[in-house]
């Protein structure tokens, strides 16, 4: 039985180095509480991926810690972990020749849940992302629109009933109005169903509507983690300030035409 006060998530000082001395995640320390959603954001090649990655052993770390429900995910089977942690790719990354309701059912077929567990599970996660089984089910990745299949990807993620989800640019590929949409929807459903999320994002106005922290990274440190209310109040250095001046002008601009 797991502690409900253990955090989901509690890295300490982890480091990821690659042959030629090249640190591409830097001494990192960061927990994630329980139903929190904490946004990893930064310019591209500043390590946000590699740390996803190192969470559930798709890279292994080169130091420090890694603790998942408590437990040191080095001295766990890396392919149960995933089995575990839900994942959700940049695009879909569904099987294009698999159904939508065998997409979905991958995880729990290889934790070899029953027929009608499985059944049940792919039904009420289909319904709950706004794509009614008795519509959607039989059809496939091609027959969808891609705000159709990114939700697929959202059900097959939590199909297995995981504590944690792993997000690496889940928006990115979506026009404006599914984006907005799809963001609200997947925090209503982190809302009903409890799980807690870590979601790669380079979009820093996407890390401030969405998350309960974020930390912001550069040269695979972290230079700043708090609240969003704690970014704009109090940024801690010129690179933060930096990546919150496109929010503030769109903010900005907003405001002066409705003036």
């Amino acid at each position: 039985m797991i502690d409900p006060a253990t955090p989901v998530l509690d890295l300490r000082s982890v480091g990821k180095t690659y042959p030629g001395g090249v640190e591409a995640v830097r001494d990192v320390s960061l927990t994630l509480e329980r139903g929190q959603l904490l946004a990893l954001t930064g310019e591209s090649g500043c390590g946000k991926t590699t740390l996803l990655k190192l969470i559930n052993r798709l890279e292994d770390a080169s130091g420090g810690l890694i603790l998942y429900e408590g437990e040191d995910v080095a001295g766990l089977d890396p392919v149960q972990l995933r089995r575990r942690i839900g994942w959700v790719m940049q695009g879909d990354g569904l099987f294009p020749h698999l159904t939508v309701r065998e997409n979905v059912a991958l995880i729990p077929g290889l934790l070899g849940w029953g027929t009608d567990r499985t059944t049940g599970r792919v039904d009420a996660l289909l319904d709950l992302v706004g794509l009614p089984a008795a519509d959607y089910a039989e059809r496939y990745p091609s027959e969808l629109s891609g705000g159709q299949r990114q939700r697929v990807g959202f059900a097959r993620a939590l199909a297995g009933e995981p504590d944690l989800i792993l997000m690496d640019e889940p928006f990115s590929a979506l026009d404006p109005i599914t984006r907005d949409s799809l963001q609200q929807e997947f925090r209503d459903l982190q809302a009903r169903l409890g799980f807690s999320a870590v979601m790669v994002t380079h979009d820093m106005a996407e890390a401030l509507i969405m998350a309960d922290q974020i930390a912001v990274m550069q040269d695979g440190a972290i230079l700043q983690q708090g609240t969003p209310v704690d970014l704009l109040e109090s940024p801690a250095s010129a690179y933060v300030t930096g990546l919150l001046e496109t929010p503030r002008r769109q903010m900005r601009a907003i405001r002066e035409l409705g003036a």
